[in-house]
């Protein structure tokens, strides 16, 4: 559509969502100097406002959101967090119009002291786990915190009868503590993780079914039926040995293998190689697809300064799973649910994917992961396809 000034489409799209960020970052900062210009500009209409007060509107707005949020200072909760990333899974990132299986997810993830010592912290249980487990004389421990959501689904969600034939529905609301300690020459790193959670709550069919009306899909119809339906409390520890054996000097290719065992909701051993190729200055531990089951590991995030981050990974994994709780229930009693006899003990895993920097500390990612049918037989027994995004702020 034409416009009846100068000023760009792009320009005043910048202008409009910076407004947004930028009148809480002036709140936050108590910034009354530039709020006062700001309340009084005119933008009635959006089009009508020329290239030079956007220009100097945008201006201010950016140095109010550095100070708040790219800048070192901390902001009340924000006092000992390094990072924040976000995730969303859904099987229509990978491409294929499907919404079966591993269907989505998301998460929250913070990492620093924060992710230690805050509320809902699991860390003083999971460093006493790690005790008897990690015989490891490294020279820096780092943490993580989790908070996130998994659904699964059967092929057809318009029905509200059991599928007795399908995969069951099932979900987990969880909160997670992570802890990756570095070898002191910075070659190897133990990584392990803990969650505890709930299977089989309502919720999970409210934010799916929010999710398919705002895409404009029919909201799925059978979570009544789901692996624990009214809720049942479940936990998992996992503990991970990643070994880095290519690292180039200048910063553009390092390939690692990570051995990994759980017990819990998924009990399981897994062996990996990832490789990620690129221009990066990250820790090599700080980057770990190959510890996704299902949603990332809350594995903590260290800070990119330095240079713009852009580069390409991709890996395999190999497992052996002995439990799933989203196929065979817990002790509660679920409408559908598979026996040990009828579920893939080995797996094959593969991801690919990209990373780029989409401003000085924020980065945006891109994942795609295949994992082989999880059921040995019947309808149900079918590969899986999901896409991953990440959205990663570093302090």
């Amino acid at each position: 559509m034409a416009t009846t000034n100068d000023t760009g489409w792009a320009a005043q799209l910048r202008w409009t969502v910076l407004a947004a960020l930028g009148t809480a970052a002036l709140a936050v900062t108590g910034n009354e100097a530039r709020a006062e210009p700001l309340s009084s500009f005119e933008i009635t209409p959006v089009m009508a406002v020329n290239e030079a007060t956007v220009a100097q509107s945008v201006g201010d707005i950016e140095d109010a959101i550095a100070e708040v949020v790219v800048s070192d200072q901390r902001i009340g909760w924000l006092d000992g967090v390094d990072a924040v990333r976000v995730q969303i899974d859904n099987d229509l990132f990978a491409g294929d119009n499907q919404d079966r299986d591993y269907t989505g997810g998301m998460s929250i993830t913070i990492s620093g002291d924060r992710a230690r010592d805050g509320m809902l912290s699991l860390d003083p249980l999971l460093r006493r786990l790690d005790q008897f487990v990690v015989r490891s004389e490294g020279t820096s421990v780092h943490h993580a915190r989790q908070l996130g959501l998994l659904a699964f689904t059967p092929k057809d969600t318009l029905v509200r009868e059991v599928q007795p034939d399908d995969r069951p529905y099932a979900s987990l609301l969880f909160v997670s503590n992570g802890r990756v300690t570095v070898d002191a020459d910075d070659r190897g790193a133990w990584t392990s993780s803990l969650t505890v959670g709930v299977l089989g709550l309502s919720l999970t069919s409210d934010v799916h079914g929010a999710v398919h009306e705002l895409v404009g899909s029919e909201k799925p119809l059978g979570y009544d039926h789901q692996i624990s339906a009214g809720g049942e409390p479940t936990a998992r520890y996992t503990l991970a040995r990643q070994k880095l054996w290519i690292a180039d000097p200048t910063g553009h290719i390092d390939v690692k293998t990570t051995v990994q065992g759980s017990v819990g909701f998924l009990t399981e051993t897994s062996a990996s190689i990832s490789v990620r190729a690129g221009r990066f200055n990250s820790p090599w531990w700080s980057f770990a697809p190959e510890l996704t089951d299902y949603m990332s590991a809350p594995v903590p995030t260290e800070s990119y300064r330095g240079g713009r981050e852009l580069y390409v990974f991709a890996g395999a994994r190999v497992k052996a799973r002995a439990y799933n709780a989203f196929l065979q229930g817990q002790f509660r009693d679920s409408e559908v649910r598979y026996t040990s006899d009828e579920v893939q003990p080995l797996l094959a895993e593969a991801w690919i994917g990209v990373v780029t920097q989409i401003l000085d500390q924020t980065q945006l990612s891109y994942a795609l992961h295949y994992q082989t049918a999880e059921l040995r037989d019947g309808p149900a027994s079918r590969d899986t396809l999901w896409g991953a995004v990440q959205l990663t702020h570093s302090f």
